[in-house]
């Protein structure tokens, strides 16, 4: 067995698939990544991938799309054709990505969570024309095929990917020529509307791995070291709940593996953040049994989204059972509520990932040697390199005050010439606002804690506007709540879409929604007769955040109802 090299090498200036095929020249043997042999039962173990593997993979993806879909002539092989693949969560998104890539196309992947009408809006965003499917259609890929024209195309299956030598496919390409070619077609989350498109450049994807290597300022080390399997990383493996086809599942199956070393091992399938914790453990038992080591660690970290990270909250049995299989856990793509976070970090040490679709990773530091403060859980320190700036631009329930982060753009001398990924998309911007909101920590000016999104904003018929989060996390805190929305945007004031633990009603939850009026200004409080029970689980987006826009739609009529409606009783749907 070829041996990791140790340290991992830093790459950059370099085309992604070149690197994949040096480092699988040099170091065939060594594990890529980790997937569920039967992603529906984890007891059947995990298949550790090769490097080789993979990029023999890349190959004759390439070859097969070259063969299928069409060759391109050389000079059309910039990648403004685009094809889309919505599959399982397996290998096939990292060959796509790279196959792709070399024979001049660039892949799209839209989440399968979305309705059709959304996905062919996406799609036709992009004039793609061809639709790149797994052995087993994902449903919504028939729904979208029934009211979009495409070529429909059955990709090859895993296994044969996997064991498939062929010829090398020709690719040439250097970075510097080429760096402004896309190197992948994303899409924003769609929180407040319709997914768009966000297509990364290789030049971008260089400057988000510059970002991952950065050093950290004299007296700090850097934040997310246990993700990047830096310093006392005894496993260099990562748990990874996120999806492929969203951004921070790019970073964990691409950038990981090539750019740091790290082993994505990945999850179980699951549809509740009860059956993602419980798969979690699952999955860490089964490695555990597997590599049968004298420690009980597997994992240097856990990745989860926000529905776990609160679910954890509520379940201390099940972070003492993580805190035995992995050292480190961290969450992305949300805010998770001070009580969760506080929960959790009194038995695992906590990552809150900060990260964008636009930016990539934010880069985040820690005092060296510092020992955590009690009330400083899920506040991050920005690593000065990011240059983030915070505007003041409103008050929370509790009088805190919220800032907007503006990203400046760096002057491209400091920090060995480094500039903001995001400055990749906007060339001529000298700063841009993120739309994320954070307050301060009241005793430590360099920490910052996420309050959601300057969209959150509800704005009421009088012009009166009021950030729900503080407000929302509060009541989701309660052990009888499963989720919570509040609205009021064009409406005269505030109401709750609800949904409750089986067998809770609204009066057990009642009291927290109290003392939440309590401090809330008049036109935010909720009455009881205002709220909305629902049993169906909430719309969310890939990184596990609720779909207002969709919510709205789809409540639209019972909300309307609510608020027309004469009596004091909760509606229940």
């Amino acid at each position: 067995m070829t041996a990791r090299p140790s340290p991992w090498p830093k790459v950059t200036n370099q085309l992604l698939p070149h690197n994949l095929f040096n480092i699988a020249d040099k170091y065939p043997q060594i594990t890529y990544a980790e997937f569920p042999r039967n992603p529906l039962n984890i007891s059947e173990g995990y298949r550790a991938i090769t490097f080789v593997e993979v990029a023999n993979a890349v190959h004759a993806v390439a070859w097969w799309i070259e063969q299928n879909v069409g060759k391109l002539e050389d000079v059309d092989k910039i990648g403004k054709e685009t094809l889309v693949y919505i599959g399982p969560n397996d290998i096939r998104y990292v060959v796509l990505c790279l196959g792709s890539i070399m024979c001049g196309y660039k892949m799209l992947f839209p989440s399968p969570r979305y309705g059709a009408q959304a996905l062919v809006k996406l799609i036709e965003s992009v004039d793609a024309k061809v639709m790149l499917m797994p052995e087993s259609n994902v449903p919504v890929v028939d729904e979208v095929l029934k009211i979009k024209e495409m070529k429909a195309l059955k990709v090859p299956a895993v296994d044969w990917l996997l064991s498939t030598v062929t010829e090398r496919y020709p690719y040439t390409k250097e970075f510097e020529q080429y760096k402004h070619e896309p190197f992948v077609c994303l899409h924003t989350s769609g929180t407040t509307g319709f997914p768009k498109p966000i297509v990364w450049t290789h030049d971008w994807a260089n400057s988000a791995v510059q970002t991952m290597y950065l050093d950290p300022p004299p007296g700090y080390e850097i934040q997310e070291q246990p993700l990047y399997g830096l310093r006392n990383c005894k496993k260099m493996r990562a748990f990874f709940q996120f999806p492929p086809f969203h951004a921070s599942g790019m970073f964990g199956m691409i950038f990981l593996p090539l750019q740091l070393g790290v082993v994505p091992v990945y999850s179980p399938l699951f549809t509740t953040p009860a059956e993602g914790v419980q798969g979690a453990l699952a999955a860490l038992d089964v490695l555990a049994a597997r590599d049968a080591e004298d420690e009980d660690i597997v994992v240097d970290t856990v990745m989860i989204g926000p529905p776990c990270a609160e679910h954890l909250g509520k379940h201390p049995e099940d972070v003492l059972s993580l805190s035995k299989r992995a050292s480190h856990i961290g969450w992305g793509g949300g805010s998770v509520s001070r009580a969760a976070t506080n929960a959790v970090t009194a038995t695992m040490k906590v990552m809150n990932i900060m990260a964008s679709t636009e930016q990539g990773m934010w880069p985040c530091v820690l005092p060296i040697g510092a020992p955590p403060k009690d009330d400083s859980a899920g506040y991050a320190a920005p690593h000065p390199a990011f240059n983030l700036r915070f505007d003041p631009v409103s008050k929370s329930t509790d009088d805190t005050v919220l800032y907007e982060a503006v990203i400046t753009r760096n002057d491209g001398v400091e920090w060995k010439g480094h500039i903001q990924p995001i400055f990749k998309f906007f060339t001529e911007a000298k700063e841009r606002r993120t739309g994320d909101l954070y307050a301060q920590h009241p005793q430590d000016a360099s920490l910052w804690l996420h309050h959601g999104r300057a969209d959150d904003m509800l704005t009421f018929i009088t012009n009166e506007n009021f950030f729900p989060t503080v407000a929302e996390e509060r009541i989701a805190s309660h052990a009888g709540v499963v989720e919570v929305m509040m609205v009021g945007t064009r409406r005269p004031k505030a109401a709750l879409i609800l949904r409750l633990e089986p067998g809770v009603k609204l009066e057990d939850v009642w009291k927290v929604t109290e003392e939440v009026n309590q401090d809330s200004p008049t036109y935010a409080r909720v009455e009881k007769h205002m709220v909305l029970v629902t049993k169906e689980p909430f719309l969310k987006t890939p990184k596990g955040t609720v779909q207002k826009r969709a919510m709205l739609d789809l409540y639209g009529k019972e909300l309307d109802d609510l608020y027309e409606k004469v009596g004091n009783v909760a509606l229940y749907v």
